[in-house]
């Protein structure tokens, strides 16, 4: 019997990198944002008995696992007086002063009831029966962290087992809870119910709202007007009365809140720019002493000195991981306002196009590192707490052949429109002609963008009458 097909084994040889466990966990405390690096950190140190936190020595010397054991003879001979490893080495110094406010102000943040707990507290206040209490908790479950009902009442009459009606009511007791509006499935019906809690139903503002809401926001006062039988500056005054409704929610309720701390600081004096890396959320580690003693005892059985040995290995490349980390942002921090001096010294209409290919060919890493090395870090300077991921941008040649920031151009735009004429607002192609005027050529459809990325409306929303 003859096959049909051959089967052939071909052998081939190719070369792959692949990135150790220590690698990634290099790469990973790179990119976590300060706050979240604390974290990280604490949680490698319980898993690690060999670590311990404490006040470093300024001349602590930092062990390297390299290749053998003489990252380990290093450990090993670290005396009592001379024993720690410091983990932010070289980029600054440890206050217990400063440390015991970073504490104190940690200790000092409670965690607070979520939007949804404080409506099932304010349930426990409400003489409902067990059924009606199970069916006003499937509505709650039903809101969105603004308080906007996206569950389809359907939905929640199959999720809890009962029926229409009863959803219909629960619906209508969450409505009544704090703050006003929660529960409704639109903004319509949010302010609606905020007015019906203000006992105004049968006021002009009602009707505005009930009728004519989308005409309003669509700037069509003159027609709206006309509908409702209402000079312009009565319905000004109505629409300043739908202004002090409240359509979101979520300021009025516990949220959680997002706590920015900076990584870099950036000082001027006499001219002259220094960067200054913000230490003082590191802990400082060193290797226990008693597990250096165990490992150096001849006694210590054989399981007991690798399992000490695997974490001591662990523990050391933690502490240059982080070590490395520092020395990175400030490498890059530190090329990023060599770039941007003019800024730094001047201000922010003298910031210049910048790539983060510039910044990595600078540092000598690659624009992908960089890239993520930035995401979620701040720069503290004279102007203020500053995203670092900010002073990359695109930008534009002037007619003097200066190269300028895309920034510098959107500050113009949003100057033109704060200075315009309220009752003629310029056009987007206006504001291209005025540009022009100042030596940027920008496309209309460019002018465009910016003004939506700055949360800025269109000239004929813009209009006032």
């Amino acid at each position: 019997m003859e096959l049909s097909q051959k089967q052939n084994l071909i052998q081939t040889m190719r070369q792959e990198q692949v990135m150790t466990h220590q690698q990634i966990q290099a790469l990973e405390l790179l990119f976590l944002p300060v706050l979240e690096l604390d974290a990280a950190i604490n949680a490698e140190i319980e898993k690690n008995p060999v670590l311990e936190v404490d006040k470093v020595p300024d001349d602590a010397p930092e062990p390297d696992p390299a290749e053998g054991d003489e990252w380990l003879d290093k450990v090993l001979k670290l005396d009592d007086e001379n024993r720690y490893i410091r983990s932010g080495a070289g980029t600054g110094s440890y206050s217990k002063e400063n440390e015991e406010k970073r504490q104190y102000y940690l200790d000092s943040i409670t965690d607070e009831p979520s939007f949804q707990e404080t409506l099932l507290q304010q349930l426990k206040f409400l003489d409902l029966t067990p059924k009606q209490r199970d069916c006003c908790e499937a509505v709650i479950s039903g809101l969105d962290d603004d308080g906007y009902l996206i569950s389809h009442p359907a939905d929640l009459a199959m999720a809890s087992g009962q029926s229409m009606a009863a959803v219909n009511e629960a619906i209508h007791t969450v409505q009544q809870l704090d703050p006003p509006g929660v529960a409704a499935p639109d903004l319509r019906t949010r302010l609606l119910l905020q007015l019906e809690r203000q006992g105004r139903r049968k006021e002009p503002v009602y009707t505005a709202v009930s009728k004519y809401l989308n005409d309003i926001a669509a700037n069509h006062l003159p027609q709206v007007a006309k509908k409702m039988h209402l000079s312009l500056d009565e319905l000004k005054e109505i629409i300043g009365e739908i202004q002090k409704l409240n359509p979101r929610l979520s300021s009025d309720t516990v949220s959680p809140h997002e706590y920015i701390r900076e990584e870099v600081t950036v000082e001027k004096e006499n001219g002259e720019l220094t960067v200054r890396m913000n230490n003082e959320h590191l802990p400082n580690l060193y290797i226990s002493k008693k597990y250096r003693e165990l490992l150096d005892d001849p006694n210590t059985p054989k399981e007991t000195r690798d399992y000490i040995k695997e974490k001591l290995q662990a523990g050391v490349f933690l502490i240059n991981s982080i070590i490395q980390r520092q020395l990175t942002i400030r490498k890059i921090a530190t090329a990023l306002v060599e770039f941007q001096r003019d800024f730094f010294l001047h201000g922010r209409e003298h910031l210049k196009p910048l790539t983060m290919a510039q910044i990595a060919a600078k540092v000598g890493i690659h624009e992908t590192t960089v890239s993520r090395a930035v995401a979620g870090k701040y720069l503290r300077c004279d102007y203020g707490l500053i995203p670092l991921r900010s002073f990359f941008t695109s930008g534009y040649e002037t007619e003097d052949g200066q190269a300028v920031s895309k920034n510098v151009v959107m500050d113009a735009i949003r100057q033109m429109i704060e200075e315009e004429d309220p009752f003629a607002p310029l056009s987007d192609s206006a504001i291209v002609k005025e540009l022009k005027e100042k030596g940027y050529n920008v496309a209309r459809r460019t002018v465009a963008k910016y003004r939506d990325g700055m949360n800025i409306l269109p000239s004929n929303l813009r209009r006032k009458y």
